[in-house]
């Protein structure tokens, strides 16, 4: 039992295993003016960092508080890396929904997001147009292939063998821009191509060892669905010289990408048979 003054009397602190009680008596006869029960489970895993009172300063629900706070203990998320319009959003979020939002995020793999807080906005975006949709009786988009993800390893050796960068939002995923030690001009008109029909299922692991083999990549965006978590079928490859788009245009890519459409200069060249 722990017994401390306050201003308007005493405060009485009983702690157990499954409880906690904090009763403030009333200065004088005694009479118990307050009483509040916190379950265990709404505590989270244990003690708080010291950014879960800047949670509750903000506005935040306990609840979701708590949440983002067990989410910094991981040390996936740090309080710095959030902006005000990420904290604002799950301010505004209903309470459920903010929770299975965090635990959305908390899943997620963030090894290439350099914008966590832009990411969760994103999470939190596409959150709201599935309720949105779920209420209005339209069905959402659904998955038609398999999402296997990119292959972690293979692009590991890419990043380490090249030097670019991997950037991961929830719209896109760039590689690149621009390559490492890059002194040269910004890639003019004619050196970007856009390549359509890709499979669904198809990362920027599989796509870059292709379009190295046309020449030095600028950056690749390959952009992605949020809703169905495949990329969109689309992705946009900006070379450093004209003469590695039109290799690209003319190159010929394996099975996988037999059916893929490459454009240059917005005028569509081939498909690639």
């Amino acid at each position: 039992m722990l017994i401390k003054s306050g201003p308007k009397g005493l405060y009485v602190i009983y702690v157990d295993y499954n409880y906690c009680y904090q009763a403030q008596m009333a200065e004088g006869n005694g009479e118990l003016v307050d009483d509040i029960n916190v379950k265990s489970e709404d505590r989270g895993d244990g003690e708080r960092t010291e950014d879960y009172p800047k949670l509750l300063e903000y506005g935040l629900d306990k609840k979701v508080a708590g949440k983002l706070d067990d989410i910094y203990k991981t040390g996936k998320l740090a309080h710095v890396e959030l902006d005000e319009r990420a904290l604002d959003a799950l301010k505004e979020f209903p309470v459920e929904g903010a929770l299975n939002v965090l635990s959305q995020f908390l899943e997620s793999n963030l090894e290439h997001v350099s914008n966590k807080s832009a990411y969760l906005c994103g999470v939190m975006k596409t959150y709201r147009q599935k309720s949105r949709a779920s209420q209005q009786g339209v069905p959402t988009p659904a998955t038609t292939v398999q999402v296997k993800g990119p292959d972690e390893e293979k692009i590991k050796k890419i990043l380490d063998r090249t030097g670019y960068t991997l950037d991961v939002t929830t719209g896109q995923r760039k590689y690149g821009g621009p390559p490492p030690n890059w002194d040269g001009p910004t890639p003019g008109n004619g050196c970007e191509v856009f390549c359509g029909k890709i499979p669904k299922d198809m990362f920027e692991d599989e796509l870059i060892p292709l379009f190295e083999n046309c020449g030095t990549i600028w950056d690749l965006r390959l952009m992605m669905d949020p809703m169905t978590g495949t990329n969109r079928g689309y992705a946009f490859v900006t070379f450093t010289t004209r003469e590695a788009a039109s290799n690209a245009v003319k190159q010929p890519f394996n099975k996988s990408l037999k059916e893929t459409e490459i454009k240059q200069n917005s005028k569509f060249i081939s498909n690639l048979a």
